[in-house]
């Protein structure tokens, strides 16, 4: 099906989820959670299945969105490294080409470390090109909490409250943390329509609303959930059952071929804060941290279907463009492991991205091709009818959904450079195989993405594939060369 493009420029909305692994829905296959509204857009849109973030923690990942550039590029290369004022964002070149922008939810542009009243006092003075912002941390700060605390004492001290309990669980050492039960798991007593989900879609509704027919608007709508801790209010924190859930993907003795850094995370002594043994883990406990994640990701997917509904009600629905996508996904057991880091498996990296727009995207259609999430920026400009600055790194996903069938990348490029922890890696996947190349040390990665699909086998040192792995460290040397930052040191955007 071709790809109409005699309509007018589109309204514009962008779903983000933070940490959501692209089979936790059930467009994705998952037949176990109950997402409804997500699952209607890519029924009624586009879905790709072989997309991949850049960098599996969120501020990078966010700021590549933003830029279309490759991490290493943009210079966030890990959380608390705000992104460059003279970054070109591509909020800026929609307010340019006549777009209200907006930023409503979690952003992480910025440090986002230190609690304030407003997220927003640390970015730049031209806010990264948004119009309307309304922003808050996954700390629970910012304009939420002061709204929150306005409408009602209760919920605000059960927020302030769960959050205490994270940061102390955050900090404390291995041998002082709580093993009685499953990590950063705790229903929340806060009523599911002032929760910080609910607050996120009332701000695009409210968005939505006061839309001016004669000027389109970009909304950045970005989820806090299902990152954790895992908290869902109720009726969400008991929508499932931990002990009918399938268990986490794992084998014993998997981790013995694997870079050394994936078994000490899993007894505590990895490379994050999440200082917890994840052996004393019963199966039941790992249905437990599962169901909590299930039901924020359902609370996501209500709130999702308001903005939808929304849409409708102000006939606006034929002329908006929907991406739905996340920062990076979660481990969420697998292979005895939990949350995220360097750990480059299909449930970190590989992300969930569906489009709509009635009679311009393909209904029910599915792609295969490999796509990148610094083609987010220059897809959502080609469909906007907005030029890409110079510099962007991205494709336009655009002339696959158009028939190309020679579009779309040969491989996906992952990155992941913390020098705190002491490693720097590049994956490279690809149809038949995944590559991940570690700087200065005799251990790698290499599956096989066909035999093995949930990456059991490390084939770095197996005799046999030495050939694969060689061509390609070559490939993966060729991707690095050809995605060098193109742009001079700027002083200024242009």
């Amino acid at each position: 099906m071709n790809m109409s493009i005699t309509k007018k420029r589109p309204n514009i909305i962008l779903f983000l989820a933070d940490q959501l692994r692209f089979d936790a829905l059930g467009c994705y296959g998952n037949n176990e959670i109950h997402t409804p509204n997500i699952d209607s857009l890519a029924l009624n849109g586009s879905t790709f299945d072989n997309h991949f973030i850049q960098n599996p923690v969120c501020s990078p990942s966010r700021c590549t969105i933003l830029t279309g550039r490759y991490p290493r590029n943009h210079g966030t290369r890990d959380n608390g490294i705000p992104l460059r004022d003279q970054e070109v964002c591509f909020p800026e070149v929609l307010r340019e080409n006549g777009y209200r922008t907006a930023a409503i939810g979690k952003m992480h542009f910025t440090t986002q470390f230190v609690p304030k009243e407003n997220e927003e006092d640390d970015w730049p003075e031209d806010h990264y090109g948004f119009d309307v912002i309304h922003t808050t941390c996954d700390t629970k700060t910012g304009e939420y909490l002061t709204w929150l605390k306005e409408r009602s004492q209760k919920d605000y001290e059960v927020v302030k409250m769960q959050g205490e309990r994270k940061a102390k669980e955050d900090r404390a050492s291995a041998s002082e943390k709580d093993t009685s039960g499953p990590p950063q798991v705790y229903p929340s007593e806060i009523n599911p329509e002032y929760h910080q989900s609910a607050w996120i879609a009332d701000r695009t509704i409210d968005l939505i609303r006061e839309a001016d027919p004669n000027q389109p608007f970009f909304a950045l709508c970005s989820f806090v959930d299902p990152h954790h801790p895992f908290d869902p209010p109720a009726p969400y924190s008991t929508m499932y059952d931990p002990d009918r859930l399938s268990l986490p993907v794992r084998r014993e003795g998997e981790l013995e071929d694997k870079p050394p850094h994936f078994r000490r995370h899993r007894e505590g002594r990895g490379c994050s804060n999440e200082k917890y043994d994840y052996r004393r883990l019963s199966d039941h406990e790992w249905g437990e941290v599962k169901a909590a994640y299930y039901g924020m990701v359902s609370l996501v997917d209500y709130n999702i279907g308001r903005i939808l509904q929304a849409l409708r009600e102000q006939g606006l629905e034929e002329d908006t463009l929907i991406m739905f996508t996340n920062d990076h996904g979660e481990l969420m057991g697998d292979h005895g492991l939990l949350f995220k880091g360097p750990f480059h498996y299909d449930c970190l990296i590989k992300a969930p991205m569906i489009l709509q727009w009635p009679g311009v995207v393909p209904k029910g259609a599915r792609y295969n091709q490999i796509t990148e999430h610094v083609d987010i920026m220059p897809t959502l400009l080609d469909l906007a009818g907005a030029a890409v600055p110079y510099g962007t790194q991205g494709m336009s996903m655009a002339p696959i959904l158009r028939g190309d069938q020679g579009a779309g990348r040969e491989y996906a490029l992952t990155e992941f450079n913390c020098y705190d922890w002491g490693l720097s890696l590049k994956t490279l996947t690809g149809r038949d195989y995944k590559l991940t190349y570690y700087a200065g040390e005799q251990f790698g990665e290499l599956y096989d993405r066909n035999r093995d699909p949930h990456e059991f086998v490390n084939l770095w040192d197996d005799p046999e594939y030495r050939e694969v792995k060689e061509r390609l460290i070559r490939r993966l040397l060729d991707r690095l060369i050809q995605t060098e930052d193109t742009l001079p040191l700027r002083i200024g955007k242009y």
